[in-house]
């Protein structure tokens, strides 16, 4: 591998507990040489490899890291990465996002950004609070706008900017593509297995604080404020387990609040908000999988429909008509409607809504992973080509997947520069497996018909 040059934690912005972000200025580069630490979190589940976070805090999280081709050349393109973890967990640091490798390989300028999450990030605390929600976003658009200003510095081209981002970090980038408030930031979009319905509506955030602040024991915000970070995260904590059932795995999410996000992504994406802003957005071909019990029995058939039937939002005839389809095209009928009812159709929606403003393009990762397939994560090690902390076990790497990984990193570089990852629009889609294809229409496209209705 060449020469790169690597800047690590570099802080972009201060916060306070609950305010908005507040750039800081730019200090001497040379003096910054190690990851700062991450926002505040609890371990995760444990689903996927990689070195469990453990350097966190909460009023010096805000840093960025950037690599760079170490020569003279003219501005390289610019991907900016935001990492996953449900919102909740995930820190720029970890080694998959490590961008090294990629920046001398494809001449890429790769910059990863910590943002807050959980509560501290994503509670909606207006009723309570004169402030915004969404801090988070907030705190990606401070960095982003650090990259516009200064990146330059490092060889970047600030008027080529890629945000890029797998799971919650393509949430993020998904919000941001359809924020008025981050418009001129960046030029294109990649947002890998991203795109759920999850976006909250006033009334879901308002039951978030509430149940946050029952679990808290207070509603009062100077109480919140002096607060152990600790007691924080057992109030978030808890009430991720209270609103399991009625919000689903993740309250702590962007929001539609009227300043940074006005609509759910598919709506403000529908309305032009992005318009000529290229996207590319796919997803794994088994997403749930990783969180379905490999060793659970099939549903018998009436379960399934009725299962099916609540799930869809159909009637008991519909989930009938959808459960044949399903077993015409699949031996495991459940995760494959769990999986598209979560991901599938919301990705649908986000690229018919896009695809009338800019070009917009659309991929499937069927990778087979051992024990649980092309499950969601999979793909995170192949995009930087980081099969490390236990990634290459968890994957399956092999001469192949190696392949695979080069493929994907000269196509998301691809994108960065031009705006096109060399294959044709949507509903064109590619596929990367051990072989990449490119079909005229995806290849669960009879299945979501399906679920349309």
């Amino acid at each position: 591998m060449g020469q790169v040059r690597a800047v690590l934690g570099i802080p972009y912005a201060n916060a306070g507990r609950f305010e908005r972000p507040v750039r800081v200025p730019l200090d001497d580069f040379d003096r910054y040489t190690a990851f700062g630490p991450a926002p505040p979190q609890r371990p995760g589940l444990g689903l996927t490899p990689g070195a469990p976070v453990v350097d966190t805090d909460e009023h010096a999280c805000l840093t960025l890291n950037v690599w760079a081709p170490a020569r003279d050349a003219d501005p390289l393109p610019v991907l900016v990465v935001f990492y996953g973890g449900g919102f909740v967990t995930g820190s720029s640091a970890e080694a998959c996002y490590d961008g090294a490798r990629i920046a001398v390989e494809q001449e890429v300028v790769v910059v990863s950004v910590n943002y807050r999450i959980g509560a501290l990030g994503f509670l909606d605390l207006r009723p309570i609070r004169g402030t915004s929600a969404n801090l988070g976003l907030l705190d990606a658009i401070a960095a982003l706008r650090w990259v516009h200003d200064h990146i330059s510095t490092l060889g970047g081209d600030p008027v080529r900017v890629t945000i890029l981002g797998e799971s919650a970090g393509g949430g993020m980038c998904l919000h941001l593509l359809a924020s008025p408030e981050a418009q001129g930031l960046f030029t294109n979009a990649i947002v890998q297995s991203g795109v759920t319905g999850l976006t909250l509506d006033e009334a879901s955030a308002a039951l978030v604080l509430e149940t946050f602040c029952a679990q808290a024991g207070t509603n009062d915000l100077d109480a919140l404020l002096a607060f152990p970070v600790d007691a924080i995260l057992d109030a978030q904590q808890a009430t991720e387990a209270a609103l399991l059932g009625s919000i689903g795995m993740m309250p702590f999410h962007p929001s539609v609040d009227g300043e940074i996000v006005l609509a759910p992504p598919a709506v403000a994406l529908e309305s032009g908000v992005a318009a000529g802003v290229p996207l590319l957005a796919g997803s794994t071909a088994d997403e749930m999988r990783l969180y379905l019990d490999p060793n659970a029995p099939p549903l018998e058939r009436d379960r399934l429909v009725k299962r099916v039937a609540r799930f869809a939002g159909a009637s008991p005839e519909r989930a009938e008509e959808i459960v044949a389809v399903y077993e015409a095209e699949t031996d495991d009928v459940w995760p494959a409607v769990f999986q598209d009812v979560a991901m599938q159709l919301p990705l649908r929606h986000v690229l018919d809504a896009q695809s009338a403003h800019a070009p917009t393009y659309t991929y499937l990762f069927a990778w087979e992973a051992p024990t649980i397939g092309a499950a969601h994560a999979v793909d995170i090690p192949f995009i930087l080509g980081n099969f490390v902390e236990g990634w290459a076990e968890f994957v399956g790497y092999d001469a192949d997947a190696e392949r695979l990984s080069r493929v994907m990193r000269e196509t998301w570089a691809s994108f960065a520069r031009t705006g096109d990852p060399r294959w044709p629009a949507y509903p064109a889609v590619m596929t990367f497996d051990r072989d990449a294809c490119v079909a005229e229409t995806h290849p669960f496209t009879r299945r979501l018909d399906a679920l349309a209705g």
